[in-house]
């Protein structure tokens, strides 16, 4: 089984507007609402790859009801835990007459105690041996910072594969329980090692070194420049296309649900990169947090080519 956890997800409210004005009064010519949260994006995917998983996090408030809903009509399973407060709204503003896109994210609900053990328990009764666990995106702000470390370390007890996708401290805290993929992106792993990375090279030999203290895999997401997957046996580049861009939400949640259709029909090195970089390509090029499907993936794929920097 796929798990996927969402720890604060969010109605991803996307608003396009031409011409967008800060300061001004603008009017909206579309307007969307999709369920979103790293991890429920990776489930929206993953299901259009045909690939079942089991959703689980916190929900509460005016739209829990709405995400059980939406989760059922698609066929994803999940097993949240209730919570008191409200699940947040997260507003995205798109321009695409100036090709920019503002993210406008709310902290998050309150989480308890009781709400929290609640979850974990649960959390340790789904993991189980050779189960795909993926961790992903941020926590509200009454959550712990080590609670991706605490995460990793019930689900590689219980025999699982774990995939991590976080940024800061929570990255910084969940390595140390040695995930078997990460995948930040430029930024995020300059913020991980509290250093500038000037080039490629650089982020090759940074990730070099993080996968001898422990981790097993590290596919670094450079936006329009493409991919990079580093890994014991090999490092691999990937360039990326250049493609009408609808929408910059979800790319990163997409590669990840091609690492975890990649570990499941066991694809090359090489093969995951290519299948990771062309599950981005085709997000982007989708309103919203649309997921992508394996018919637009695949007609990527022969576009891309992967090359071995050794």
């Amino acid at each position: 089984m796929v798990i996927t956890v969402t720890l604060n997800p969010a109605m991803d409210k996307t608003l396009s507007i031409d011409n967008f004005s800060l300061g001004n009064v603008n009017r909206i010519s579309k307007i969307r609402y999709d369920i979103g949260g790293k991890g429920i994006n990776v489930s929206k995917v993953l299901k259009n790859f045909d690939i079942d998983s089991n959703c689980t996090g916190f929900l509460g408030g005016i739209w829990k009801e709405t995400f059980n809903s939406e989760l059922n009509k698609r066929g994803i399973s999940n097993k949240f835990v209730k919570i008191n407060d409200d699940t947040r709204t997260n507003t995205k503003i798109v321009d695409y007459l100036n090709e920019t896109y503002t993210d406008i994210n709310e902290a998050g609900p309150n989480v308890t105690k009781s709400e929290m053990n609640q979850f974990l328990e649960n959390f340790k009764e789904l993991c189980k041996q050779g189960d795909i666990v993926v961790i992903s995106g941020g926590v509200s702000p009454s959550i712990s910072k080590d609670i991706y470390r605490k995460l990793i370390k019930i689900a590689k007890e219980q025999g699982a594969f774990v995939i991590l996708d976080a940024d800061g401290e929570l990255l910084k805290e969940g390595i140390k329980e040695n995930p078997d993929v990460i995948k930040p992106n430029e930024h995020e792993l300059e913020l991980l090692l509290n250093k500038s990375i000037e080039n490629e090279d650089a982020i090759i030999q940074e990730s070099k070194r993080l996968i001898n203290n422990g981790i097993g895999k590290i596919l670094i997401s450079m936006g329009h420049r493409g991919a990079i997957y580093v890994t014991k046996n090999s490092v691999n580049y990937c360039k990326g296309l250049k493609v009408p861009v609808k929408s910059t939400v979800g790319a990163g949640d997409s590669m990840v649900a091609a690492l975890v259709y990649s570990k499941i029909n066991n694809f090359t090195d090489e093969e995951t990169l290519k299948y990771a970089v062309a599950s981005g390509t085709a997000a982007v090029c989708l309103e919203g947090t649309d997921a992508c499907t394996m018919e637009q993936v695949n007609g990527y794929l022969d576009q891309l080519n992967v090359e071995s920097r050794r």
